[in-house]
């Protein structure tokens, strides 16, 4: 990549004139812009064939599960390795926990007969492969169905995309986009720019062109920032079977299979478009960089210069900028006065607004567990606990934006570029990490005594309805009467039985909200103080040691420059025509910087709003 040999250049230069700290700050630039991939979060509601298409595009059927659902708040990364790989990080295993690719869905997938996670406290999963359209650098975040009760699990993935450079958003032929899915893609507009549109089963619903206008339409209804992104309509059984056949040897069927998946266009827009695209921006961000490190060295340089020309002035302005830097960097207070007051007021922004949204989360929960059932309590407490962990990714995303705003101004305040983005991590609190349904215990006994404890208090039920058939049919059969007495009052047993246990249920999720978002105020609460004096502390350290460093700069600047006064003009000829020199090859590093910062510009994906492949 052309701007990852622009900061090998320049960091080669830099160690060439005695510059360590811009020499390293030039390599790590390098290979961050190296070591990026273009991150794409591929979303979809539950049955619309996601995992599916996942699968097909990385040519692995069966690698992803396709016939569970995807376990809340579990998301899965696809990744390139040069070999297969898969580690699942939880609260036992924080540094990672390897697993075989077959054992992918007993992580990340519910258990299909408990509806609970088969291990509790799994945060996410990540897979490498070997696979070309990963290689090309593209990252894939699968993620859970957008269709939750409670959206927590739409919450988690639109936190997602904050960090993502595309969504690749999946439907199938057998419907239009349901109400959930264009609420999801209208508040998506705030996240992303870039989206895909994929509709699958191609195969399986001859009518999908019909759907495919229809959807189109409501994005343009919904999400109208959206309404000119392609669309590709695909079939992951026809490329599986495609791959079946040139396994067999059989090419000319794979082919055809091939060509009427339609995946042949989807994959070019991906590696194509947004790899490269994704790519190119992260080159201008990374030659943006390289302008600053450039920027300082040039200013260094021609200062070295004034003073191998023996300027008599060059003494007293490095002083003065010495004894600047002393007194409003290293000595004065000032400047940490400004941080602590960024700091505050990022404390007061992050609180409120997590707050603010857990409490919205809350409200809506326990408007849906006033609906609960036995079957929807799971899913209500799941989904609830999703919408927790969402709140904990946008304030992680606040709290960084934040600080990326404080350094910048703390940067012009004392006149000193480039001081460092932080990262630090609060790892999302372990007490609130995949809590299964607090349950309320049957109180009834199982067994025989179980049985004698539901039907004793049936047995008024029993006696009613046996007497209200004796009087409608005096003339049948007394055992008949007893019968069919019988059956009714065990009716209406079974209904009050089932009243009961809805009853219950709703009692069980309400208190698993309660109890969970009490803890949760505290644990935010804790998690965020820890991570906002994370973040001042290190910046801090980072200011104080490139005052340091600035400030030894300063001194040998000063100390060559009363060495020169004392030497003749034939003395330091040999060095300013090397000055000279380095300041020439400096200013065609600068242009070249300049030229590959200037580029930019939208995604090139197929054309607008048209579908970009499919079955003919």
């Amino acid at each position: 990549m052309e701007v990852s040999r622009l900061l090998g250049e320049v960091a080669a230069l830099a160690d060439e004139i005695e510059d360590a700290e811009s020499a390293q700050r030039a390599r790590d630039e390098a290979g961050a812009v190296s070591a990026q991939a273009a991150r794409v979060v591929v979303v979809g509601e539950k049955k619309r064939g996601k995992s599916s298409l996942i699968n097909a595009l990385l040519r692995r059927p069966g690698l992803l599960p396709v016939d569970v659902d995807i376990a809340t708040s579990v998301h899965i990364t696809l990744f390139y390795a040069p070999s297969e790989q898969a580690v699942v990080v939880d609260e036992t295993h924080p540094e990672g926990l390897p697993i075989t690719l077959d054992r992918i869905a007993e992580y990340a997938a519910l258990d299909p007969r408990t509806q609970e996670m088969r291990h509790f406290g799994v945060r996410e999963v990540s897979v490498g492969l070997p696979e070309q359209l990963l290689g090309a650098g593209l990252d894939l975040v699968d993620t859970p169905g957008v269709g939750g009760l409670v959206a927590g699990h739409a919450a988690l993935t639109l936190a997602a995309l904050s960090q993502a450079d595309a969504l690749l958003f999946v439907v199938n032929g057998s419907s239009e986009l349901t109400a959930s899915e264009c609420k999801f893609l209208a508040r998506a507009t705030e996240r992303i720019a870039s989206v895909v549109f994929v509709l699958t089963q191609t195969d399986k619903y001859p009518k999908w062109r019909d759907t495919l206008a229809a959807s189109q339409r409501l994005v343009a209804a919904h999400a109208s920032r959206f309404a000119a992104a392609p669309w590709f309509a695909v079939s992951s059984r026809f490329r599986e079977d495609a791959l079946r056949e040139a396994a067999a040897g059989r090419a000319e069927r794979a082919e055809v299979l091939e060509s009427r998946s339609g995946f042949g266009p989807l994959e070019r827009a991906l590696a194509g478009g947004i790899a490269a695209r994704a790519g190119e921006l992260r080159a201008a961000n990374a030659a943006y960089a390289a302008r600053q490190v450039l920027d300082k060295l040039t200013k260094d340089t021609k200062e070295r210069q004034r003073s191998l020309h023996r300027d008599p002035q060059l003494l007293e302005v490095l002083a003065a900028r010495t004894a600047a830097l002393k007194a409003g960097g290293l000595a004065d207070a000032g400047w940490k006065s400004e941080l602590d007051r960024g700091f505050r007021e990022l404390t007061e922004r992050a609180s409120l607004e997590y707050q603010r949204n857990l409490t919205i989360l809350q409200v809506t929960a326990e408007s849906w567990a006033n609906e609960a059932d036995t079957a929807t309590a799971t899913q209500i407490a799941h989904d609830f606990d999703a919408g927790l962990q969402a709140i904990w990714a946008d304030l992680r995303t606040q709290v960084g934006e934040g600080v990326v705003e404080i350094a910048a101004a703390l940067a012009r305040s004392l006149g000193e570029e480039g001081i460092d983005v932080l990262g630090a991590d609060v790892p999302y609190p372990e007490q609130l990490a995949a809590r299964s349904l607090l349950r309320t215990s049957d109180p009834r006994a199982s067994g025989f005594g179980g049985v004698l404890q539901r039907v004793v208090p049936a047995m008024p039920a029993i006696s009613g309805t046996t007497l209200v058939a004796h009087m409608l049919f005096a003339a049948v059969n007394p055992l008949w009467i007893v019968a069919i007495g019988g059956f009714a009052g065990m009716q209406l047993m079974g209904a009050n039985a089932e009243r009961a246990e809805r009853q219950r249920a709703r009692v069980d999720v309400q208190r698993h909200i309660v109890s969970v978002a009490g803890q949760a105020r505290f644990e935010f609460g804790n998690a965020l103080r820890n991570l906002i004096d994370s973040l001042r502390q290190q910046l801090i350290e980072t200011t104080q040691a490139r005052m340091r460093a600035r400030l030894a700069e300063l001194n040998r600047a000063h100390a060559e420059a009363k060495r020169n006064l004392a030497k003749s003009d034939q003395a330091l000829e040999p060095q300013l025509t090397e000055c000279k020199r380095v300041l020439t090859q400096l200013a065609g590093l600068s242009q070249r910087a300049q030229a590959l910062t200037a580029r930019d510009g939208a995604l090139g994906l197929s054309g607008p709003g048209q579908p970009g492949g499919g079955p003919p």
